[in-house]
């Protein structure tokens, strides 16, 4: 196997990192791989595998993460130096992602084990760092860490404009001046919202459930705390993996339609509207994450996926969660 860097950040929160290693070794003398720097990050979504670092390993999953960067709404600079959790690391990889793909000649589809990965680290106002393993397949959290303002860091070593604080605070002005207002009043009245982005990492027992008559293929969900899970029903024998899962951000779904052609239809969720319904459930209780299909639908349509969360206790739609959808036809299954 072999993996690559990136970093992430919460949309609308910029970052740049001034130094970045992932480390193989035990020692600071050790190889690494390095974090993508020299540039502001400002992800669409947590979990996109932004910049890109100069460089791979093999064969080796990184050991530590010392890293440095600029939060440029906070204009404030962190540090820190985690213990990663390497086992963890190399079980994700070691045995690879495996993928069905369509085979062109034979006209079947085929597994494929994907052994490329990409290490991702999202940076956070407030110095949190969470650490994400991404394969075509699926994106995983592997370590949450606090790091700590950094007053010492010199900037002007990456940035020459940056060796006086005006250059600094001029910098600074330009990478927010086209955030949208909301996030320049926090910046403004000192109101981010840093217990925020740990509400996204709350999990329940979510479980999705879909009709065998849909003839479902497979399901993809994005979460908010910038996970993803790939579910090939195929691969499977049709069973729905029971684990702990996040709150979806999109969900992604290959049917067939009443005529048994096959479908696509992507499904958009409002993540504070989402957080709302879900933070108004039971602790603990287990919910069926059901997937509706109107079998009529056509395609480049708007409407025909409902979703609905049912427990023991009650049954709730999430039709006024849901930003927008759209439906179109797919030639092959993977």
């Amino acid at each position: 196997y072999s993996w690559s860097a990136a970093v992430c950040t919460p949309k609308n929160y910029p970052a740049e990192i001034f130094s970045g290693h992932l480390i193989v070794g035990n020692t600071p003398k050790s190889g690494y791989v390095y974090m993508p720097f020299d540039r502001v990050i400002n992800s669409n979504n947590l979990g996109n595998n932004d910049g890109s670092s100069s460089g791979e390993a093999s064969g080796i999953s990184p050991k530590t993460l010392d890293i440095t960067w600029l939060s440029y709404t906070e204009s404030k600079s962190y540090s820190g130096i985690f213990k990663l959790d390497s086992d963890k690391i190399e079980s994700l990889m070691i045995n690879g992602s495996k993928r069905p793909y369509w085979n062109k000649e034979t006209k079947k589809s085929e597994i494929f084990i994907d052994r490329r990965f990409v290490i991702n680290a999202g940076l956070f106002p407030g110095g949190m760092v969470v650490l994400y393993v991404f394969s075509q397949s699926n994106m995983t959290i592997v370590g949450k860490y606090q790091a700590h303002e950094d007053k010492t860091v010199d900037w002007g070593i990456a940035h020459e404009i940056m060796k006086t604080q005006e250059g600094i605070d001029e910098t600074i002005r330009v990478n927010i001046k086209d955030l949208p207002q909301e996030i320049l009043d926090q910046i403004k009245n000192g109101t981010i919202p840093l217990g925020y982005w740990e509400t996204l990492f709350r999990e329940y027992n979510l479980t999705p459930q879909v009709k065998a008559e849909d003839k479902v293929e497979t399901i993809l969900i994005n979460y908010i705390n910038g996970e993803f899970e790939s579910i090939f029903l195929s691969l499977n024998g049709n069973m729905m993996p029971i684990k702990k899962r996040a709150i979806p951000r999109k969900v992604n779904i290959v049917w067939h339609d009443i005529n048994d052609r096959r479908m696509e239809s992507d499904i958009f969720f409002d993540e504070k509207k989402s957080k709302a319904i879900f933070e108004n459930l039971k602790d603990g209780e287990s919910i069926k994450f059901i997937i509706e299909i109107d079998r009529n639908t056509k395609p480049r349509e708007t409407k025909g996926i409902s979703i609905k969360l049912k427990t023991a206790y009650s049954e709730v739609e999430m039709k006024d969660a849901i930003l927008s959808q759209e439906s179109f036809t797919k030639s092959k299954p993977y």
